[in-house]
């Protein structure tokens, strides 16, 4: 499968993804991993392994270097590049497609195969007066909405990089203007004294085949 797309959402940003229909060895053909990176994928199977090797390969292919950058882990689970730590990145897969966020900066990304489940936990991560918001839109414009909403506090999570966020209450993201298929907006992190802002860009894009998926790239 060719990769579904390559964008520069704000600048000196770039953001792709790819769906996977290949096996282990396309993947591991030009990608050494370190010891702890193969002891960390060992505890994988199946589509997660996949996820797991695809995703990492395709930020190889975003840097355009002959030589893969090695990555690490933080305490928190953030990944980070072991050898040059003005870059930054972000990672993301749902359902076989995965996604991988290159940066000069602090940033987050996520990605959402659209699924039937999302309004039933939709409770969880929305603040009221964003659930207001949503209500504003058509049943089915909501349903994609709700999917926005998630990969947005998703994608905000992973650029704070800690754990112990209410969705709800820590999380939130300012109204805007959707057209059903790309949107900016502002949106910020606020727990006791930490307080930061970010600028988030959003698309829903159709599958080759068959569904959609919802995209987020958050930047500090």
């Amino acid at each position: 499968m060719p990769l579904l797309l390559t964008t520069h959402p704000f600048p000196s940003t770039t953001f792709g993804v790819w769906q996977i229909a290949e096996d282990e060895a396309y993947f591991r053909r030009d990608m050494p991993l370190l010891p702890e990176e193969e002891a960390e994928l060992a505890r994988y199977k199946d589509i997660r392994r996949l996820e797991w090797l695809a995703v990492r390969w395709l930020l190889h292919k975003l840097t355009g270097l002959s030589e893969r950058l090695p990555l690490g882990k933080n305490a928190f689970a953030k990944p980070f590049f072991l050898d040059r730590p003005e870059l930054h990145c972000s990672l993301s897969h749902s359902h076989g497609v995965v996604g991988a966020l290159l940066a000069d900066r602090v940033c987050g990304c996520d990605l959402q195969v659209l699924v039937d489940k999302m309004p039933n936990i939709a409770n969880k991560f929305l603040h009221i007066e964003e659930a207001r918001f949503i209500q504003q839109f058509p049943a089915d414009q909501q349903f994609d909405l709700f999917h926005i909403f998630w990969t947005a506090k998703e994608s905000l999570y992973k650029a704070y990089g800690l754990k112990e966020l209410d969705f709800r209450a820590h999380l939130r993201l300012d109204p805007f203007d959707w057209s059903g298929y790309a949107a900016e907006a502002p949106g910020w992190i606020r727990k006791d004294d930490f307080s930061q802002s970010y600028q988030l860009h959003f698309e829903k894009v159709e599958l080759p085949e068959k569904g959609a998926f919802v995209w987020t790239v958050c930047m500090g």
